[in-house]
């Protein structure tokens, strides 16, 4: 089965929404004033559309985001559930797994990191399938999130002293045939530091670091 959020996953989130269960107090102080997140008000609903793989095929699936404000200095939050990344309409399963598939992989071509089982997951309409080039605007995207990656750190080692994550990260690599320049070397470094941060982070934590950490309109 290809990565991706579930229907269920989805659907079990909008429930909490319109039940007004989606609270601010999993993310962290304001960072520009340091008023508790617990005193954030409730700002704004966006509705996003989020992109799922059902059987091969590529379906919207429209759900809500939740942004929060806060009350000492009026800097906005997003509150992002376990399957959402900011500003993409894929899930982060999706996203985190594709992206995974290139760079954790010595020998996966941006070809055959799309592929699941010999088949590429395309659009019901249109006859346009889920591109290879789509998978390198992803870790670019991903590369981008440095800060949020050491806040997750700093988190994990909080939580846990001894874990070996600094280590594991020290020992990362990139072939050199998967890049051209200095400059994508890194991105892809970056991506995978990311990545492997993530899975830190959600075996303590049990949820994703783009639920627990709040990220502005901005990437870090």
């Amino acid at each position: 089965m290809p990565p991706t959020a579930t229907l269920e996953d989805i659907k079990a989130y909008q429930e909490k929404v319109e039940k007004n269960q989606i609270t601010p107090h999993s993310l962290p102080r304001c960072d520009r004033c340091s008023v508790a997140s617990a005193f954030f008000k409730i700002h704004a609903y966006r509705e996003r559309h989020f992109l799922v793989i059902i059987k091969m095929l590529i379906k919207e699936v429209i759900s809500t985001l939740v942004r929060f404000k806060c009350t000492g200095c009026g800097k906005t939050f997003t509150y992002y559930p376990d399957f959402a990344i900011p500003h993409k309409n894929y899930t982060r399963p999706s996203i985190s797994g594709f992206a995974g598939a290139y760079v954790e992989s010595e020998e996966t071509t941006y070809e055959q990191a799309v592929m699941i089982d010999l088949s590429v997951p395309d659009y019901p309409e249109g006859g346009r399938t889920l591109a290879p080039s789509t998978v390198h605007r992803w870790i670019t995207t991903l590369s981008r999130l440095s800060t949020t990656a050491q806040k997750a750190l700093d988190l994990v080692l909080q939580e846990n002293p001894a874990s070996s994550v600094y280590r594991d990260l020290a020992q990362l690599n990139i072939p050199h045939r998967k890049y051209r320049s200095p400059a994508r070397k890194e991105r892809l470094l970056s991506c995978r530091r990311l990545l492997l941060t993530e899975a830190f982070f959600q075996a303590i934590f049990e949820t994703s670091i783009f639920t627990k950490l709040a990220i502005g309109c901005a990437f870090s």
